[in-house]
């Protein structure tokens, strides 16, 4: 599989604080929830020492995101400086437009086109889940082929693939086999998004699922 972490997209980014009025409060909770659980982190003895994860949501009606910043994952908390806001998305053409004191997650071109493809998504959580990536056959979760590495314009179509045939929808989670442990997660909310998340490595793990929209008990 190719490497981890990398920028593999054009992208034009402005270095400059975020604009004050974005609330990065619910964001921010979300992602400590996913942190707890691990799927949000960093590990010294896995993708070579790489932070792993990020999550999104939607900025505006149109298609602005906000991100956690590349190479994140190892914080337990993040700052207003270690998220990117990502206003403008060309994903056939592979080119982000952002700003802010880091750069946007190398999975942001994903992020991208999910909320392109449908308005009501309002979150995106990109996950590491041995647990949920092992098993995805059993758990009947869709997978993109392992040809489709992360950031790649392959990744790009075959997701676009899955959603014309009816494979994907809203709330919706895929497994990437192109890129290690990898698991998506959308929804029309952060909780939404989340708690497939959360289901789905409950399953994994357990063999059963949690309440609707997770447990942050868990």
């Amino acid at each position: 599989m190719a490497q981890e972490g990398v920028i593999k997209f054009d992208l034009r980014h402005t270095q400059q604080p975020l604009p004050e009025q974005l609330d990065l409060s619910e964001l921010e909770a979300w992602r400590g929830v996913l942190f707890e659980h691990g799927l949000i982190g960093q590990d010294p003895f896995r993708y070579d020492g790489l932070g792993y994860g990020n999550i999104s949501m939607r900025a505006d009606p149109g298609g602005a995101f906000i991100v956690t910043g590349s190479q994140t994952g190892g914080s337990s908390h993040l700052e207003a400086n270690q998220y990117a806001l990502v206003m403008d998305a060309e994903v056939g053409a592979n080119r982000l437009t952002s700003l802010g004191e880091i750069k946007p997650s190398s999975e942001s071109l994903t992020h991208a086109l999910l909320y392109a493809l449908d308005p009501e998504i309002k979150a995106v959580a990109h996950v590491h889940s041995p647990e949920i990536w092992h098993n995805a056959a059993a758990l009947g979760l869709t997978t993109t082929p392992e040809s489709a590495e992360y950031g790649s314009m392959d990744l790009v179509d075959a997701i676009k693939a899955l959603w014309r045939d009816g494979k994907l929808k809203t709330p919706g989670v895929f497994v990437m086999l192109g890129h290690q442990d990898g698991v998506v997660a959308f929804g029309s909310s952060l909780r939404a998004a989340t708690g497939i998340i959360l289901n789905a490595h409950h399953q994994a793990i357990f063999g059963v699922p949690t309440s609707p929209g997770g447990d942050r008990r868990l």
